[in-house]
């Protein structure tokens, strides 16, 4: 047989291809198409994008889509901790933006009774959650975030039955998470030291610092938090603080705080959560040029942030950074623009809007970490909460 030469072999086989992609065959996930947005615009396809991915019974998210590569968690109590915590960082966003003038009727409107059915959901039996596995506590998501939302309704209702049905669930959540807060204060979402009832691994500073965030607007919103479980946690978190404005993943690597996970590239999310939670629940470890400084860092260093983000596995991106910390950096990263001089909070505004709203798909989410359905829904509810924050700031 003769042989063909490479390129017309080359041009044969490719002859033989689709010139496009296969419509039968969606693309994987990462490389779908995104589309760059006006603020407004921006907010209000998200907010489309929450309501019609909300599910009948008022939450987002299943856990029955696996997407191929998810973490390690067990159905189906991590499975219910992703969707109670899901679904209260979705309605603490429609809340949030239904108020910031973003939306026109009748959109506002859905918003706000999407936000409703989901508090309510958070609010019913069921949603106390308990740990999956003696080394599986991912509950703490699900606590943090279903107190802060209900936190933010309390503080909005006005119908005596409803505040009492939104408080007594609130008052839950803050129980669980002092009954599951670590022997060194504050929370880790794992456990594989000792096993222990009380969590008895050391505790992350960013989980810390949601959860800090959390008990502080339960306490806004007249919620009775323990002094105790707020010292051990704000105690924890300073502890993980370092000289350069960083923050340690967790309190185990004091033992190696040069590690890269540790560096201002590494810890770009945690800082700015980190130094919001102790500057918001009063402590005096971080001074007010560190607050601007870690946002300038932020911008500086973006590009280790962006190289983390939409790969399918935690911690493999330069300095250890993995998806999931995006979105939820640049959330704190805005709750830090009331902390920050004015003409600061301005100028960061912008530059929070003009990095978020390019990354938004085509139907509307934001995502950065690809597990189940969960993390349209999530990713959306953090970045919809970021951009309502630059709006409030001026950003175009």
């Amino acid at each position: 047989m003769k042989r063909l030469p490479v390129l017309a072999l080359a041009a044969a086989l490719s002859a033989g291809c689709s010139s496009g992609p296969d419509p039968a065959r969606p693309l994987p996930l990462e490389q779908q198409p995104v589309r760059e947005r006006a603020l407004d615009q921006s907010m209000r396809d998200g907010v489309a994008y929450l309501l019609e991915s909300q599910e009948k019974g008022g939450y987002w998210g299943t856990g029955c889509r696996p997407l191929g590569w998810d973490i390690y968690a067990t159905a189906p109590g991590s499975h219910m901790a992703f969707k109670v915590a899901t679904t209260g960082l979705c309605a603490m966003a429609l809340r949030e933006v239904a108020a910031s003038g973003a939306l026109a009727e009748p959109q506002r409107a859905e918003a706000l009774a999407a936000a409703v059915r989901g508090e309510d959901w958070l609010a019913g039996p069921g949603r106390a959650l308990r740990r999956s596995t003696q080394d599986q506590i991912y509950n703490i998501w699900g606590h943090t975030y279903a107190l802060q939302s209900l936190a933010l309704a309390i503080r909005e209702e006005n119908d005596p039955a409803r505040l009492e049905t939104l408080k007594r669930a609130g008052d839950e959540h803050i129980d669980l998470l002092d009954r599951y807060a670590s022997t060194w204060g504050g929370w880790n979402y794992y456990d594989f030291a000792y096993l222990t009832q009380r969590p008895s691994m050391e505790s992350t500073a960013f989980g810390t610092a949601a959860g800090m965030i959390a008990l502080r607007e339960a306490e806004r919103s007249g919620l009775a938090v323990p002094a105790k479980l707020m010292k051990g946690a704000i105690r924890l978190v300073e502890k993980c603080r370092t000289p350069e404005n960083t923050y340690l993943y967790s309190y185990d690597w004091r033992y190696h705080p040069m590690g890269e996970i540790n560096r201002p590239a590494g810890s770009l999310g945690r800082t700015q959560a980190c130094n919001d939670a102790l500057v918001e629940c009063g402590s005096k470890a971080v001074p007010a040029a560190d607050l601007t400084g870690g946002l300038e860092r932020l911008f500086k260093l973006q590009f280790y942030f962006e190289c983390g983000r939409k790969r399918p596995y935690p911690h493999e991106a330069y300095y250890a950074i993995a998806g999931y910390f995006y979105y939820f950096g640049h959330y704190y990263a805005a709750r830090l623009l009331s902390l920050v001089p004015e003409a600061d909070a301005r100028r960061f505004a912008a530059q929070l809007s003009d990095t978020i709203r390019p990354k938004q798909e085509e139907d509307g989410s934001w995502w950065d970490f690809g597990m189940w359905d969960f993390h349209k829904p999530y990713g959306t509810a953090y970045a919809l909460m970021t951009l309502k924050r630059c709006r409030d700031f001026g950003a175009p």
